[in-house]
């Protein structure tokens, strides 16, 4: 559980804080859950109380692990984590797992909006593993006048249809099942929370400067991580590598004799320090950083542009060592994701929340969404 302002001390007592106009996201992850509340108060966002509370032990499972949890347990572990971290509002915002939605940008001829709308569910059906009924579909036209100029005319013979030059869309489709399982939980917790948002739209919202160069954004989560390749503001790539914090920590147990809480303390003990462990974590995250690689190189071929910034946010950005490793392997700076600089907060916090910063990315830009949406 971590916590530094419901443990050491309650603004809200003094009155400072008021509970108008406050909001929290909520980040549900494989092995943890995160909460963030924030104030909007002078048209800024004051940080009001955060926290952690680890999943593993409502699964059955050690602290750190992965699990799946029914709808009730997680129930059980939220309401668990608002009363410790004194949660005073009902105002929400959730993510989406990644793992459990698409995004991806494909190119598609430059038909009319009617005609889109017809074309677009039929091109999804190439990227989905499901049956298109089975998710729902959202899809936003990028605009290229950064990267191809002014639009090009609509041709005489098409009658309105068609332009000469193709477009880029952002698919993005949740399974039908995810959004009910989330729908009941918001039921059961008696949330205010009128939708929910893919983990990597919230992520970038918190960590994303205004640079209009392209930056990509290193999710090192438990059971997988993540990276999205954005470019003027908007989503250009979306990747996930099937490795996380956990497969360290497995790689640490089978080889070294440990149990899973050994080798999960040993793990985040020593990093990379240690002769043994080390060399393992470093397999692990090397070939996490490989796929990073290929991605951003993937990227830098087909839209001629370098990637000079990587911001690293999620659980495994805390991993002693691993800032200097992407730093030696990716040419462009390396920045840990400080979300609560989009904050307000007392100053005594700076170094705690600017360690906690990465893992509470997902869970800042949720709670500042819903702050604009309720101003």
């Amino acid at each position: 559980m971590s916590n530094a302002l419901a443990n050491m001390f309650d603004f809200r007592k003094l009155g400072f804080l008021k509970e108008d106009n406050s909001a929290i996201g909520i980040d549900v992850g494989s092995s943890s859950v995160k909460v963030v509340q924030l104030k909007l108060k002078g048209g800024k966002a004051i940080l009001e109380t955060y926290g952690e509370l680890a999943l593993g032990t409502y699964g059955g499972q050690a602290v750190g692990q992965a699990v799946t949890l029914e709808v009730d347990k997680l129930t059980e572990a939220i309401t668990d984590l608002f009363r410790e971290a004194n949660v005073t509002t009902r105002n929400a915002a959730l993510s989406i797992p990644l793992r459990s939605s698409l995004l991806k940008v494909v190119d598609i001829p430059s038909f009319s909006e009617k005609k889109l709308n017809q074309i677009i569910p039929i091109e999804a059906r190439k990227y989905i593993p499901v049956p298109i009924t089975e998710v729902a579909l959202d899809w936003w036209v990028i605009p290229d006048s950064e990267f191809h100029g002014p639009e090009d005319e609509t041709s005489a013979d098409t009658g309105g249809e068609v332009t000469s030059h193709k477009k880029e869309v952002l698919i993005v489709a949740i399974h039908k099942e995810t959004i009910n399982r989330y729908t009941e939980l918001v039921s059961k917790l008696k949330l205010e929370a009128n939708e929910f948002e893919v983990e990597t739209f919230s992520s970038i919202r918190a960590v994303a400067s205004h640079d209009i160069t392209p930056m990509a954004i290193l999710d090192l989560g438990a059971s997988t991580s993540k990276l999205a390749i954005v470019d003027y503001g908007i989503i250009k790539v979306s990747h996930v590598i099937d490795k996380g914090g956990q497969d360290i920590t497995h790689s640490i147990s089978t080889s070294l004799g440990l149990t899973f809480d050994q080798a999960e303390k040993k793990k985040r003990l020593e990093g990379f320090d240690a002769s043994g462990a080390g060399e393992l974590v470093s397999s692990t995250v090397e070939y996490i950083f490989y796929e990073v690689g290929r991605v951003i190189a993937d990227f830098e071929r087909k839209y001629s542009r370098l990637v000079p910034k990587i911001i690293l946010t999620g659980g495994g950005t805390l991993l002693k060592g691993i800032v200097p490793l992407a730093q030696k392997t990716f040419q462009a700076e390396i920045i840990p994701g400080h979300a609560f600089n989009k904050t307000e907060s007392p100053a005594f916090l700076a170094d705690i929340l600017a360690d906690a910063g990465p893992e509470f990315a997902v869970a800042i830009g949720l709670a500042l969404r819903k702050l604009q949406e309720t101003a």
